[in-house]
């Protein structure tokens, strides 16, 4: 994949045009650019590689099908991020998906996940081994909640979404955004609490 800089919102409104008439290396771009915060969100809800992999796909195989659709009343972040997680959510939902999370725990965080968490900036060995203890234990904690308060926790705390944005992308209205988002944020220091 190139590393492409962030296309302009007229350069993008271009891409959008000749990717609709059926351009590939327009929708391309359009791909390279939104799928690493796309990748994020929908990581956050399902918490295995293959599965961010799957919904990936379909995500940007709906968006490419329905871009002929697009309006353009929102951003098309927006319309992305509300296709990633509408999928994502339900891929977490699949009666198969369920199954295949009961016979297989997930392990814990990769080591790329524990560097990008502040790793780097802790100055003691005792003060690494405390924090990967707590990074395991927040990992554990967001595996247990419901996917719901995980695509909020994403779109807050790691997307920096607006409540505005957030209700557009989830399809809720503000207020149940900043319900949902409490509720998550309560359920997971309490959940981090009952490990220690």
């Amino acid at each position: 994949m190139q590393n492409l800089q962030a296309v302009p919102r007229d350069g993008e409104e271009e891409l959008i045009r000749r990717a609709r008439q059926g351009d590939p290396e327009a929708f391309q771009r359009l791909v390279e650019e939104h799928l690493p915060r796309l990748w994020k969100v929908a990581w956050r809800i399902l918490r295995h590689r293959e599965d961010t992999e799957d919904v990936m796909q379909e995500v940007f195989l709906a968006a490419y099908r329905a871009l002929p659709g697009f309006r353009g009343d929102s951003s098309l972040s927006t319309w992305l991020h509300r296709i990633a997680v509408t999928r994502a959510l339900n891929h977490r939902g699949a009666a198969a998906e369920r199954i295949r999370r009961a016979s297989e725990p997930w392990e814990g965080m990769s080591g790329e996940e524990i560097r990008s968490a502040g790793e780097a900036s802790v100055s003691s060995p005792l003060k690494t081994l405390e924090t990967r203890e707590l990074l395991r234990k927040v990992a554990r904690c967001l595996d247990k909640m419901p996917a719901a308060f995980r695509a909020a926790l994403a779109l807050r705390d790691v997307e920096s979404f607006s409540y505005e944005e957030m209700a557009e992308t989830l399809d809720i209205a503000v207020g149940t955004v900043r319900s949902r988002l409490a509720r998550a944020r309560m359920a997971l220091r309490q959940c981090v609490q009952e490990e220690s």
